[in-house]
């Protein structure tokens, strides 16, 4: 192994955070290591979080803050503001990730809010 793996994991959270759309195979590229090592470095690091559940979390975090941020904003402005090919692709990721569109989950964020009751959405706790 010749990276340090909390740094990776840094490195791989800070890049998911700024861009949800980014695949396993682009972070690879990326950071010149292994899919594989990415996978294992999220997992030690998330107390065994898969990858996928891992970005669906970032995903879901930042349109939280987006949604409470710009409220009124296009929900087509937003798929390529995460760097997202399409809004489809961007649909299929919210969806896999909480099983909402992207307009149900603005609904639930700013409801949620205005009721006062704002517990941090999890994709890995949401039924789908």
């Amino acid at each position: 192994m010749s990276y340090d793996p909390r740094l990776l994991f840094a490195q791989i959270s800070i890049r998911l955070d700024q861009t949800p759309a980014r695949s396993l195979l682009e972070l690879s590229r990326e950071f010149q290591v292994g899919a594989d090592a990415i996978q294992n470095v999220v997992a030690s690091m998330t107390g065994g979080v898969k990858f996928t559940n891992f970005k669906d979390d970032l995903l879901l975090a930042k349109l939280t803050r987006l949604f409470l941020a710009k409220p009124t904003s296009p929900i087509n402005e937003l798929w390529f503001e995460l760097g997202y090919k399409s809004s489809r692709a961007f649909a299929r990721a919210v969806r896999r990730a909480c099983g909402l569109s992207p307009a149900d989950l603005r609904k639930r964020v700013i409801s949620d809010v205005s009721a006062q009751k704002t517990p941090p959405l999890k994709a890995s706790s949401m039924i789908h």
